[in-house]
């Protein structure tokens, strides 16, 4: 590497948004992709220090997120400029041509790393859809390979040296080293975070990056680290190197670009803008880079392609700037407006709440726990450092980068809902996903849609504690949840406008519906109050009460806590809301429902499924008895107890409010679903009756919904056609039934375009008729 240190040479001014992704070529063109759904090509403009734009592709609809370049190949002598975007499509260009010769959709999502392959004529791809592909440019209708192993987005990919072994990392924070034919042969942790870029540096070893602001030097065919190199303070979004690694350039979020020679930092240059999000190394060694503020600038260590002290002057005095600036602010909000300590007298006003106040020079963050009524100090915040969500001012939201992810508080007492939102896209699209991600009432279209609008205008951008108006009331009762998302939702539908029909096929269902979000600290914090009621000799004892709660997590059952929670549900009625909350929890472990599905459990949901019951405890009795199908024995159970519970059913005077219908639907649903399995004909027609009896007594919509798709499911799934007959003239039979599947089918209103219940009630309609 040499002696002298890099500084400015030019800049280069085009873009408007972001420039996300470079690439450069064998003569040293450079080809830039933005969030200005653009990408630019600039050519060196002879005097060897100067860039002039050549074309600016067009033909993304959404943010262009990668680029390559194929150099000559045997079909196109000229090459291929590829590029990559968030409207799930590739683009291919003639280099100097502004329009795509050829776009197609490549995956699923958006195509956030485009890279050319070692082999010639090919190219690599990978996509928050959890997959990367390997492209034949010859024959790009199909991927030659799709490599399948992640379990979040596949930020980048790569080939070694060797064109026989590709490399790829993911949001799962691991790194999976694949044959060319798509075998998986390694899948290495040790990152701690998402891993976004990767650079081959021989046939055999390479390094990726991360957010985790470290550097990891890996052997491919030993499936090992070689070593661990830090330096960044927070996250590094591209690396690249020279060949053998002499020469190796990272940056990120930390305003920086660092040049390592080996392991060892040898410079680091702070640029103005906050997201450094590209680096590449030119032929000629000098340095591009592409940032959040749409420039593009050109470093390089010989003086004579440096730019003249004037410019250096005044891009240091820029950055120097800058820095003084982020000490002072604060993801838009001054430090010296923050209040300062005195605000933690105020009492939150729900659990779980954020506060930023500023302690002397320092800003410290604290969240209110509603149960020890105390403001507890989540930690000091320094700038935009430390590699965290937090410190970095980018939202990741499932390994998948957002503009906003809003916390979207549903019910008193809940945990917020996560509401990711990118600029650019559509609200009610967005919104309409949300509704159905989470299953809520439709009627909820124009008010999500809307709080997108509104908050997304005049938010910081990415700031994680920016306060905004919540489009639902919030609070910290403890209350039972009514639309609690299962982690299958009914099948959400896609569509390709925010006026676009709805196509999605509803029914029949096959697997069964999760009642299983909950707030478990609140949950225990009532056990305790509850418990602490009871008389000495009645009492349970604290670390009994928390080995019960863990049943309802993912940690390891502690012998005894299921006989513990037995004993918890034997509390009176006016207490036991808490214990049956764990117990419908509890049951989507096998080992839980193996030992709690018996007649035991059955005279506990006995006393609180009549029409005497607390409400709150017959929803919660529902909700548990949806959940048990979801294992053996639970399923065994439910098909056991069918006719009691159903009869039970029947009778209540109402089918309460919306928490309850919901749990009630749920039930049904998933008891349909069982019946449907293991073909109970005579179960079904009792369940058909039943559904046809109650469904004009619901008046949630949610709940509507899942009864109809109960109801299609018994018919669409049944294969014997006489029972299958049977079941159609039944619901033919009932005119109640039929003018309510007319009436939902036909709701043409401008919130409801979309109405998951018209589209069911279409499909329903087509079995019948």
């Amino acid at each position: 590497m040499a002696e002298n240190h890099y500084k400015l040479s030019c800049t280069l001014v085009g873009h408007k948004l972001d420039v996300r992704s470079l690439t450069v070529t064998k003569e040293g063109n450079i080809v830039s992709a933005s969030r200005d759904k653009t990408a630019r090509l600039w050519k060196p403009s002879g005097d060897g220090k100067t860039y002039t734009e050549a074309a600016v592709l067009k033909g993304h609809n959404n943010f262009v997120s990668s680029v390559c370049v194929l150099e000559t190949t045997e079909k196109y002598a000229s090459g291929v400029v590829i590029t990559g975007s968030n409207d799930s499509n590739i683009c291919l260009y003639t280099p100097g041509e502004n329009e795509p010769f050829f776009t197609f959709k490549a995956h699923q999502n958006t195509v956030c790393n485009l890279r050319a392959s070692e082999e010639n004529g090919h190219f690599l791809s990978s996509s928050w859809d959890m997959t990367a592909k390997l492209w034949n440019i010859n024959d790009i209708t199909n991927p030659k390979v799709t490599l399948i192993g992640h379990t979040a987005a596949v930020w980048c990919v790569a080939d070694l040296k060797n064109a026989l072994t590709i490399i790829t990392g993911s949001a799962d924070k691991l790194v999976i080293v694949w044959t060319r034919s798509g075998t998986i042969k390694h899948k290495l942790s040790g990152h701690t975070d998402c891993i976004r870029d990767i650079v081959g540096i021989n046939d055999d070893e390479f390094l990726t990056c991360a957010n985790d602001a470290t550097v990891r030097h890996w052997n491919a065919s030993q499936g090992v680290c070689l070593g661990t190199y830090d330096g960044h303070t927070n996250y590094i979004y591209s690396i690249s190197a020279t060949p053998g690694a002499e020469m190796i350039v990272t940056s990120g979020e930390d305003r920086s670009v660092r040049i390592w020679h080996k392991a060892n930092i040898k410079q680091t240059i702070y640029l103005p803008p906050q997201s450094i999000w590209s680096s590449k190394i030119l032929p000629n060694g000098d340095i591009v880079t592409g940032a959040s503020d749409g420039v593009l600038r050109i470093f390089s260590a010989i003086p004579e392609r440096q730019a003249d002290a004037q410019i250096l002057q005044t891009f240091e005095e820029e950055v120097a700037s800058v820095q003084l600036n982020a000490q002072q602010e604060l993801g838009g909000l001054k430090i010296s407006e923050l209040p300062d300590s005195t605000a933690l007298f105020t009492p939150g006003v729900k659990d779980g709440q954020t506060k930023m106040v500023r302690e002397g020079s320092n800003v410290v963050v604290y969240s209110w726990s509603a149960s020890q009524q105390q403001w507890k100090k989540i930690g000091d915040v320094m700038g935009a450092t430390g590699g965290s969500n937090a410190t970095s001012g980018k939202q990741l939201y499932n390994g998948i980068e957002y503009d906003y992810v809003f916390s979207v508080d549903i019910e008193e007492g809940a945990p917020p809902l996560k509401l990711p939102y990118n600029i650019g896209q559509d609200p009610w699209h967005v919104a309409q996903k949300f509704i159905h991600d989470n299953e809520l009432s439709q009627l909820f279209l124009d008010q999500v849609a809307n709080f997108i609008v509104k908050n997304s205008q005049s938010a910081p951008v990415m700031n994680a504690t920016a306060q905004y108006a919540d489009p639902f009331t919030g609070g910290s009762r403890y209350i039972p949840r009514s639309n609690i998302p299962s982690t299958e939702p009914v099948k959400t539908p896609t569509a390709s406008s925010s006026n676009s029909s709805v196509t999605t096929n509803y029914i029949p269902r096959d697997t069964y519906l999760k009642l299983e979000q909950a707030n478990l600290t609140v949950i225990f914090d009532k056990l305790r109050e509850f418990n602490a009621k009871r008389d000495s000799m009645h009492q349970t004892l604290p670390d009994k009460l928390e080995s019960v709660v863990k049943l309802a997590g993912n940690d390891g059952i502690i012998p005894g806590s299921i006989d513990v929670l037995k004993g918890l549900l034997d509390w009176t009625n006016d207490i036991v809301f808490p214990a049956l909350d764990i117990a419908r929890l509890a049951v989507l472990r096998k080992e839980v429902n193996d030992q709690l599905c018996n007649e035991d459990l059955m005279e506990v949901v006995r006393r609180h499924i009549n029409g005497d019951s607390l409400q709150s405890n017959q929803m919660l009795s529902f909700r548990l008895l949806a959940n048990m199908f979801n294992h053996e024995k639970g399923e065994k159970f439910g098909l056991e107890y069918r006719d009691e519970i159903l009869k039970n059913l029947l009778n209540l005077p109402t089918l309460g409010n919306k928490n309850t219908q919901v749990a009630i639907a749920t039930y049904v649903l998933n008891l349909t679903v069982a019946l449907n399995k293991h073909d109970d004909k005579i179960g079904k027609i009792r369940v058909m009756n039943a559904i046809l009896s109650m469904i004009s007594r619901l008046q949630e919509p949610e709940a509507i919904f899942r009864i109809l798709v109960g109801l299609g499911t018994l018919i669409d799934a049944t294969v014997n056609a006489n029972d299958r007959n049977e079941l159609i003239e039944a619901v033919r039979q009932s005119e109640v039934a039929l003018t309510m599947l007319r009436t939902l089918s036909e709701d043409n209103g401008a919130v409801n375009s979309q109405n998951k219940l018209a589209s069911c009630s279409k499909q329903i309609i087509n079995l019948l008729f």
